[in-house]
């Protein structure tokens, strides 16, 4: 059985822009950790007795772009369990309003997901098809016996290299500057709901395209700035600033301190 190609999935990654599909839900395709959740969906099953499935569509549209789109797990699960409400034409038109507002330019990181949500479809073996167990990701395969070579429901993306997260150095100092915005910010007395410390990374996220861990060494500098003035912005800071004190150490100190 064929895939997608990796330069297919890629170019999903990019137009999904990071998000699942179906409309209103904000569940991220990578999360900021680095874990992978999203699935390939197909709007046309890739086999016979899948939901949607085209029998007059050859193998290689059956992996097109135009069949393909990425959504979180429990929505693809939802799809392909009502392919009667969820038909192709609806399906293609979410795909087309989805991409058409949360679409990007393709970015180096969507080769690195592409890479590893192909390598997460060839963990699954299917064995003896005598089409009496579904499984809803990658398209509803049918099987009577299915081996599972993980028993993991996601995929964690180790940071390649010439990315922040791939320099011990750079990480370090990123994940310090956001440990001090937590702590400013989260201790502002004036707040009017819980704060949430996780909120930041997802802020960088949404920001720069990508998990911080896995952009560019050249966007570090850029990252730092972000993550610099929002330190700068909270109260606590500009009651350090007003009585001549810093708020965060610069990047050349952070080494000197813990060298």
């Amino acid at each position: 059985m064929s895939k997608p190609t990796e330069q297919t999935v890629k170019r999903l990654f990019a137009l999904s822009g990071n998000l699942c599909t179906f409309p209103g839900c904000s569940l991220p395709m990578v999360e900021a950790t680095g874990v992978v959740t999203g699935e390939i969906c197909h709007i046309h099953a890739r086999r016979s007795g899948g939901p949607r499935f085209a029998p007059d569509q050859t193998e290689k549209e059956r992996q097109a772009f135009n069949n393909l789109t990425l959504m979180c797990g429990p929505h693809h699960k939802v799809i392909d369990s009502q392919p009667e409400i969820y038909s192709a034409d609806v399906l293609r038109e979410m795909k087309s309003v989805h991409e058409g507002a949360a679409g990007r330019p393709e970015q180096p990181t969507d080769g690195v997901y592409a890479k590893i949500l192909l390598n997460h479809m060839d963990r699954i073996e299917v064995v003896n098809n005598s089409g009496n167990v579904a499984i809803n990701s990658p398209g509803a395969i049918q099987a009577g016996t299915v081996v599972l070579k993980t028993t993991r429901k996601s995929v964690t993306v180790t940071p390649p290299p010439n990315t922040v997260g791939a320099d011990a150095q750079l990480s370090l100092y990123v994940q310090y500057l956001i440990s001090r915005y937590n702590e400013f910010a989260g201790s502002d007395p004036r707040r009017a709901t819980a704060f949430n410390p996780s909120v930041i990374s997802k802020n960088i996220e949404h920001k720069f395209g990508a998990p911080w861990r896995l952009l560019s060494v050249a966007s570090f500098d850029e990252v730092c700035g972000y993550l610099q003035q929002r330190i700068s912005k909270t109260s606590l800071a500009k009651l350090n600033n007003s009585k001549g004190r810093p708020s965060f150490s610069s990047y050349a100190d952070h080494l000197r301190k813990n060298a």
